[in-house]
């Protein structure tokens, strides 16, 4: 895929790049077990490469599309691109707006019933998202809850929540400068060889192992 088919920003459902394998922002935490969830919009996507140093400390930073060279020493160096959504939802353990950041695995799951003809909408009914242990395969499994219509005294709070939302900051592509110095890599440093970046850029990776809503609906 190249620079110019990366899509950093809102995608529908059947849209969002599976691959091939926030200053005020409030975050939901997905714990073991059942994790219910409203989905009050479309997807946000973008890329993020999981990257370890020499030292040892592993990072997560947006992929720098700005500097396509940088993006293939990365790629290179087996610390390859992954994306990541954020989801607006509406965590049913404390009723509160938050934004959950999900892999593919979610997404993939969300997306079935999404194209579910029996479910449709996923902004019409809750979604649980079960997490398992620590080694479970899947480690995640998406469920439908009854269809409802939600409680017309969220709608201020939602209004309330998506001002605050800043997405735009947190898709932003990192700086290359600050990705380099992370790795200490320079300018002119050579890549690193494969045998010993292959190592470190698989034990590095996400946590999958995060339309328009209606209130007259």
């Amino acid at each position: 895929m190249s620079k110019e088919d990366l899509v950093f920003g809102e995608v529908d459902w059947n849209s969002g790049d599976l691959g091939s394998g926030g200053g005020g922002n409030e975050f939901m935490r997905l714990e073991v077990g059942d994790n219910t969830v409203r989905i009050m919009g479309n997807p946000t996507q973008a890329y993020v490469h999981w990257v370890e140093n020499s030292e040892g400390k592993k990072r997560k930073f947006n992929s720098p599309i700005g500097d396509p060279a940088l993006v293939r020493k990365l790629e290179e160096s087996e610390f390859k691109k992954k994306p990541i959504w954020f989801l607006k939802v509406l965590d049913r353990r404390d009723e509160k707006f938050k934004l959950l950041e999900i892999g593919p695995q979610i997404y993939r799951g969300i997306k079935a019933l999404h194209e579910n003809k029996k479910w449709g909408n996923v902004t019409r009914y809750d979604i649980t998202i079960i997490k398992g242990k620590p080694g479970t395969n899947p480690l995640y499994n998406v469920s439908p809850d009854p269809a409802e219509p939600l409680d017309p005294s969220f709608k201020e709070k939602f209004i309330e929540f998506n001002e605050k939302v800043n997405l735009d900051k947190l898709i932003k592509p990192s700086e290359p400068e600050v990705i380099r110095e992370f790795l200490g890599w320079n300018a002119t440093a050579s890549s690193r060889t494969s045998s010993s970046s292959s190592s470190k850029g698989k034990q590095s990776g996400g946590d999958d192992g995060d339309f328009d809503f209606n209130f007259d609906e």
